[in-house]
């Protein structure tokens, strides 16, 4: 059930046409765009919230259609049923996810996550390498890698797996982790070569004063013109310095966006996700697919999967607000199945 709706929803999201809006007996799977996952840290991530209390409330004398649906929210910027949670954030983001994350962001956090990624994409589109690379924040996370390096060490001998995994959970350290993961991932490739060798040496011993030490050398070693950034910066980013990526171009006033939150977790002034990103702007439909964030207080990192990918927009899509798709989207998770 939460597959379907969650489906039809990002159908309308992702420029479906509203004939399927209608279509209960459509049942197709939803899937991640995000190229890079962590299978084990993923299956403990636990369902928390700190912004679920109902703006208004139902009925106890609810039909069986909407006990059901099970809404313990449904304002005029907020939709919530026990698989999917909704919000409509600043007139023009249609926030979705499926109330499977260690920690909801607050909608200024879900702001900052969108500026961060077309600073990104921006710098792409004009490249300018320097800039590009700016908006990775890599030294935002040099004391938390090394953190998680610390807690590792300490399960790696005298406790499971399984253990490590209970201990991220419980500490809303699980997204965190995953993605943290695919960044050193992505220095390993950016970063000086040499440095990662001795990074790795040092892992090995597991020595967290050097694993401090280099961790400095090789985010400070990610420079336009590094060796490590010539060779690979084309293939592990969007970044194409042969040729242009796909433009967005001057969106308009009225650009609406989707953002399906997978998986998100903060933990103490740090906060990391992972998304599926699109864009509505006029009579063009542009779908972003995989996006990691992380923000360390104020500042904010980010990794784009994908360069957008134009797609076709069905007329009827074309007249909509993001207020309009928000209330189909509502009436159609709140239609009783046939």
């Amino acid at each position: 059930m939460a597959k379907k709706i969650l489906a039809a929803a990002l159908a309308l999201v992702m420029c479906a046409s509203l004939a399927a809006c209608g279509d209960k007996k459509e049942d197709k799977e939803s899937s991640s765009k995000a190229s890079k996952t962590s299978d084990s840290s993923k299956a403990d991530v636990q369902t928390t919230s700190d912004e679920t209390a109902p703006d208004e409330t139902t009925s106890d004398e609810t039909t069986a259609d909407e006990d059901k649906a099970g809404a313990p929210v449904n304002s005029d910027t907020t939709f919530q049923t026990a698989e999917v949670t909704m919000k409509l954030i600043n007139n023009n983001i249609i926030y979705i996810d499926e109330n499977n994350l260690e920690t909801r962001p607050t909608n200024e956090e879900v702001q900052a996550a969108i500026d961060a990624i077309f600073k990104q994409y921006k710098a792409a589109e004009d490249k300018d390498k320097q800039a590009f690379l700016d908006t990775f924040s890599f030294d935002i996370l040099k004391e938390p890698m090394a953190e998680l390096c610390d807690i590792s060490f300490e399960y790696d001998n005298d406790h499971s797996d399984e253990e490590f995994q209970q201990y991220l959970a419980s500490t809303n350290q699980t997204t965190k982790y995953a993605v943290v993961d695919d960044v050193i991932g992505l220095l390993e490739k950016l970063g000086d070569s040499d440095v990662n060798d001795k990074l790795s040496d040092a892992m090995e011993a597991k020595d967290g004063a050097k694993i401090r030490e280099l961790l400095n050398k090789l985010t400070d070693s990610v420079k336009p013109d590094a060796e490590a950034i010539k060779t690979n910066l084309d293939t592990a980013t969007i970044f194409n310095s042969k040729e242009d990526i796909q433009k967005m171009g001057d969106l308009g006033d009225d650009v609406i966006y989707g953002f399906f939150l997978e998986y998100s977790g903060k933990y103490e002034d740090q906060l990391y996700m992972r998304l599926t990103f699109s864009v509505l702007a006029g009579d063009k439909e542009y779908d972003l697919g995989g996006v990691e964030t992380w923000s360390v207080g104020d500042d904010f990192g980010v990794y784009l999967t994908n360069q957008a990918e134009e797609v076709d927009m069905e007329e009827d899509m074309k007249c909509m607000s993001a207020k309009q798709i928000f209330e189909a989207m509502k009436l159609q998770m709140t239609a009783p199945e046939e």
